[in-house]
């Protein structure tokens, strides 16, 4: 194999995105060395200060929730919420998974230092090229989404005046503070404040494993892509010599062996973020598209635009997920079709008999699934959409 020299600088452009959002959580692994005492201490404090923003809106939220009498007022709360506690465990995920994840990295990393040549290493590029794309597309909608939730709709509500004559601020999440007064200054300015960082942070860990997830998941993309080539230049030409079909066709399988090991590390690291992903956004679509009629009907646009760019925020990262799986889905495809497909009559004697085995192994799913309960694909996104809709009906006609 050609050993690519320019394989550092191919890492830092196919991660830059994903590793720029995740280490600033303190959660992206140091790939050839360990931390430092200082680097260590660094993490620690950068997690502690993430989990000490996320619970400042969660907890005063859930204590909000619990005391609230109003049904809809709780069903207006409960998709900010949910949405806290998935995050809280995608990030404990992170956390939890980061041997895991570094394993994935330092895969990724020999794939691109032992790229077979140059054509291999474009087809990589153009796997990678799609990944940060939809990177970067998850980070636009879950920023903009989350900004105009938590910045834009506080203000356009406007101050309130109860049924007290006590003016009331909104702040971007409800919470229940004991005898803080969140109303004064600069108590006001203070939640707000932590609040909007709050959520800063929460949409980062959101698009942090969504980049985790493409990154790896269109890596082997790119890798089944080149062991189709493989496979096709195994019978490209005549071989004279038993011992060169063998080494080619030893080299085939050990491509494809790497493949299926690789997935199986993606599989053990991401699963649990996945299926929180999957079924979380579920919930919340279905109790987002509730809050959209009521608001709806009370003809208050700015909140129903809003929650319209949240539930859309919402599918656009489920779908993210999906499409990733969709796509390894399709190359595994591709893959078992072109074994099908193998001239195996040009091969010398019983080095054809090993074709056979390449084609079982090829013709066995590959695919990646959350938590082992649903498979990524547009199949699933579809079904998710569906349960949506129709836990909806059945919300709006209990509450109604």
């Amino acid at each position: 194999m050609l050993r690519n020299e320019y394989y550092q600088d191919d890492i830092t452009f196919i991660t830059q995105l994903t590793r720029n959002v995740l280490s600033t959580l303190g959660v992206w692994p140091p790939l050839n060395r360990k931390r430092t005492i200082m680097e260590k201490i660094h993490k620690f404090l950068l997690i502690c200060i993430t989990y000490a923003l996320l619970y400042s809106v969660l907890i005063p939220g859930f204590l909000f929730w619990f005391f609230e009498k109003r049904t809809h007022v709780k069903i207006q709360i409960f998709p900010l919420l949910l949405f806290g506690f998935m995050t809280v465990t995608k990030y404990g995920n992170l956390i939890f998974r980061e041997r895991q994840i570094k394993r994935c990295l330092k895969h990724i990393e020999e794939d691109w230092r032992n790229v077979i040549n140059m054509n291999a290493r474009n087809m990589m590029i153009e796997s990678a090229k799609t990944a940060k794309r939809l990177v970067a597309l998850c980070g636009v909608f879950m920023y903009s989404s989350g900004l105009s939730f938590r910045l834009i709709l506080p203000f356009a509500k406007g101050k309130i005046i109860n049924a007290q004559n006590i003016t009331i601020r909104p702040l971007p999440c409800p919470g229940y503070f004991f005898s803080f007064n969140s109303q004064i200054t600069p108590n006001y300015e203070m939640i707000f404040a932590i609040q909007f960082l709050s959520g800063l942070v929460t949409y980062s860990i959101t698009t942090g494993a969504c980049g985790l997830a493409a990154v790896f998941v269109m890596h082997a993309c790119g890798q089944l892509r080149i062991l189709i080539e493989l496979m096709r230049h195994l019978v490209k030409d005549q071989w004279q010599k038993r011992e060169d079909a063998n080494k080619k066709l030893a080299a085939v399988v050990k491509h494809q062996i790497r493949i299926r090991y690789f997935l199986q590390l993606v599989e053990h690291a991401m699963q649990q973020i996945c299926l929180i992903e999957l079924i979380g956004g579920t919930t919340i679509i279905c109790t987002l598209g509730y809050c959209i009629i009521v608001e709806w009907e009370k003809s208050n646009t700015i909140a129903t635009c809003s929650y319209f760019m949240s539930v859309t925020c919402m599918m656009i990262n489920m779908f993210l997920f999906c499409y990733t799986g969709e796509q390894l889905t399709t190359q595994a495809e591709k893959v078992a079709i072109a074994s099908c497909e193998l001239e195996w009559y040009r091969l010398p004697d019983k080095s054809a008999r090993g074709i056979v085995l390449l084609m079982i192994i090829s013709n066995l799913p590959t695919k990646v699934t959350a938590g082992k309960v649903m498979d990524l694909s547009f199949k699933t996104y579809g079904d998710v959409i569906k349960t949506s809709v129709t836990y909806f009906n059945m919300l709006r006609n209990v509450v109604d």
